[in-house]
């Protein structure tokens, strides 16, 4: 049967997400408006059930089977964020139609694709490891990596797309990519960026408001931070759960944090994000096999950039965007899909898989 030890890193990497996960929970019962605790506590309870139910999904389906299974998903899933342009199955708000209403839930599908995206492009990849040494296979890759992206744009979800480009730069350097083929794309992503410019205002503004320093929700954030001191106010005591600043639970969750627990808590917080990012890519090192290797890099850049910017954006140092910071913020969707992606990358790592002709196959022992 196929050997599923886990590596060495996996435990301690995995403990500090589940620290991370704890914390969470607290945060979102200390900054519950009064009366509504127990109404957070469910809410907030049962989809870190269902995260523990994914991230055991992933960690079940053998990876062999996620490999061959990941193209049909990736094609359900474009077509479902495509007919949510174009018909009403979507649920705006906030000018953004993300969202996808199942009965008492709401699912943003976008963020699975920073599940299936890694899976894809870490078996692109592994299959045969030369092809990111030349100039066409790239560019067949990046125009393949625009369709999928098309819909998500046309939300719009600037930040999705821009931590899957990160993830890829990422996973394609590790995999060997050279300088010089980069440095021709260089010129495309220029007008990329300048397209987005165009045709989303909003981005457009959000860099304005950044140059200006006048930022409402990074303003209340800092004063979050002076508030809070070294200790902070105390959990339950702060008012930025009032409203004094939008998405306090959400997006701008450690600017609670600053408040109720202090720049203490908040180096808590930074500690496991760094801890994380330097035990996934240990755990990464430590897999013997090329799609392992990728697929957990990929994994931990996704959570390590998005919190990163997350926090650099509550510090005023970037422009604000609805990035969440992993497993921390209130939201379901992300704390799903990352969830999942931990439980299949982690698999991946530990699943015995060696090379045959045109595919790969599980290690029978």
């Amino acid at each position: 049967m196929e050997n599923l030890r886990m590596l060495p890193a996996a435990r301690p990497f995995l403990g500090c997400v589940a620290a991370l996960a704890i914390l969470g929970l607290f945060v979102a019962l200390s900054s519950a408006p009064p009366g509504e605790m127990w109404t957070v506590l469910i809410r907030h309870g049962g989809f870190l059930v269902l995260a523990l139910l994914a991230f055991f999904l992933g960690m079940r389906i053998p990876a062999i089977v996620i490999r061959q299974q990941a193209k049909l998903v990736t094609i359900v899933v474009w077509l479902l964020l495509s007919l949510m342009l174009i018909t009403d199955i979507g649920h705006s708000a906030k000018g953004a139609t993300r969202w996808l209403q199942l009965g008492p839930l709401t699912i943003q599908p976008s963020l699975f694709l920073q599940v299936l995206w890694p899976i894809l492009l870490a078996s692109w990849v592994a299959k045969d490891p030369l092809r990111v040494k030349a100039a066409s296979n790239i560019t067949v890759l990046l125009l393949w990596f625009l369709l999928l992206m098309m819909p998500v744009l046309w939300q719009p979800d600037i930040g999705s797309v821009a931590i899957l480009a990160v993830v890829s730069a990422y996973v394609l350097g590790v995999a060997g990519l050279p300088g010089s083929i980069l440095v021709r794309f260089l010129p495309i992503f220029f007008v990329f960026a300048l397209l987005v410019l165009y045709l989303f205002p909003h981005v457009y503004d959000r860099l304005n408001t950044f140059q200006s320093q006048e930022n409402y929700q990074v303003s209340r954030a800092q004063e979050a931070f002076a508030n809070g001191g070294w200790t902070g106010v105390g959990p339950g005591n702060g008012v930025l759960k009032y409203g004094h600043i939008p998405e306090s639970t959400t997006d701008f969750v450690l600017a609670l944090i600053a408040e109720e627990w202090g720049i203490l808590g908040c180096c808590l917080v930074w500690g496991l994000f760094i801890a994380i990012t330097f035990l996934g890519m240990k755990l990464a090192r430590e897999c013997k096999h090329t799609y392992g290797v990728l697929l957990m890099s990929g994994a931990t850049v996704v959570i390590s950039f998005q919190a990163a910017y997350n926090m650099a954006m509550i510090l005023g140092t970037v422009p604000v965007k609805g990035l969440p910071l992993p497993f921390v913020s209130r939201g379901g969707s992300s704390l799903l899909a990352l969830s999942l992606l931990l439980g299949i990358a982690v698999n991946a790592t530990r699943s015995q898989l060696r090379r045959k002709p045109g595919k790969f196959t599980p290690t029978i022992s």
